[in-house]
């Protein structure tokens, strides 16, 4: 049975409940990281989030041939020590052995039992050192002093009778580089490094970018529903290659964003209107990648499909936006506040370019000839 097969199948360890909403936007935001330092060493991956573990990376979105888990835990300051790491609840009177809940590491271990032959790593991600790792805080315990591997090893022997040297080998450390309390702040820098990496230094929304980005990761976070198949698994779960690409291609068409006077030529409204719309152009600028703005969403899903409509047609820039507006607008002040004549005309003038960016609006930027600018 194939890896894909399996990680859907195979009973989760825990579903996650309620957790406490630091621990979900950080575990988020590590995940977010994850996904920047991956993206650019890996030719295909996926990174999950709450399956079988807080994250999880395969190295396919279609067909995985292995997997590494993460667990991301958090404290307001200190370290981790062995038994720390080992810690598990007193037994309670009467309960078994065998029913306590496991440690930090038993429960991390757990995964290679699972998965033995795809495991490729096991990490306890935390935000506060490793009190033996000394300088180097991206290790595998294997590679700590060979006494205290030694104590690590009888440790986990204790949860997991049949642990090898080998396997607990695979199991690592990571300090993450993100703060406790503002970590919202530092993915916000690494997630402009990226796009600066990507597209070099051009002008876009971060904020609105950042918001789109994390709502991605929060909302595969937080989804509880079942998962019956993998393609399920890496729809609702896990960002792929796939959407990194998107937000990179969003912010490509932000940067190509035309200046109003590019428009303005092309429009035979009145001097006065066509002042408002420049104002409203400027304002939908820094909008237009909020993609945690679902009103703007719903409205711009019903514009590209009004603009089907006239895609063929000989109709001038102005008689396509005001041909869209009288299609659009009566749903439009379901999702808008303020949803005015030229909010929505913007909005139009905006996705006939887009389309015009893709071919799809033949002669959506270009007026009959002998018409009046």
């Amino acid at each position: 049975m194939s890896l894909a097969k399996r990680l859907v199948e195979h009973p989760q360890r825990e579903t996650g409940g309620s957790l406490a909403q630091e621990r979900f936007d950080y575990q988020a935001l590590w995940g977010l990281a994850l996904i920047f330092s991956n993206h650019e060493k890996s030719e295909d991956y996926a990174i999950a989030f709450e399956f079988h573990d807080d994250v999880v990376m395969l190295d396919s979105a279609e067909a995985p041939a292995n997997v590494r888990f993460y667990q991301v835990k958090t404290k307001d300051k200190g370290h981790w020590t062995l038994t720390d790491l080992f810690r598990r609840p007193a037994l309670k009177k009467g309960q078994k052995d065998e029913d306590r809940p496991l440690s930090f590491m038993g429960k991390l271990f757990s995964n290679y039992e699972a998965f033995p032959g795809d495991t490729a790593s096991m990490s306890f991600v935390s935000n506060v050192p490793l009190e033996f790792a000394g300088a180097n805080q991206d290790i595998a315990f294997k590679d700590c002093n060979s006494d205290t591997f030694a104590k690590f090893l009888k440790r986990l022997q204790t949860e997991h009778g049949s642990a090898t040297k080998d396997q607990a080998g695979l199991m690592h450390f990571v300090k993450a580089d993100l703060s406790l309390h503002d970590a919202s702040t530092h993915a916000k820098g690494k997630l402009n490094n990226f796009v600066v990496k990507a597209h070099g230094e051009i002008p876009y929304n971060l904020d609105g970018l950042y918001r789109a980005v994390i709502e991605d990761c929060r909302t595969r976070s937080k989804y509880t529903g079942e998962i019956k198949s993998f393609e399920d698994l890496i729809r609702y779960k896990a960002i792929c290659r796939a959407d990194v690409h998107k937000w990179l291609a969003a912010v490509g068409a932000q940067a190509k964003f035309p200046e109003w006077s590019e428009i303005a030529a092309d429009l035979t409204y009145d001097a006065m209107k066509k002042m408002r719309l420049r104002a409203e152009w400027m304002k939908y600028r820094a909008k237009v990648l909020d993609a945690g703005d679902e009103g703007i969403r719903s409205v711009r899903r019903d514009i590209r499909s009004a603009l089907a409509s006239v895609s063929d047609s000989a109709l001038s820039l102005t008689d396509i936006a005001d041909t869209v507006l009288a299609q659009v607008k009566s749903v439009a002040v379901g999702h808008l506040s303020p949803c005015t004549d030229d909010r929505l005309l913007v909005m139009i003038l905006y996705e006939v370019l887009q389309h015009g960016e893709t071919g799809e609006l033949q002669s959506s930027d270009q007026k009959p000839s002998g018409e009046a600018a």
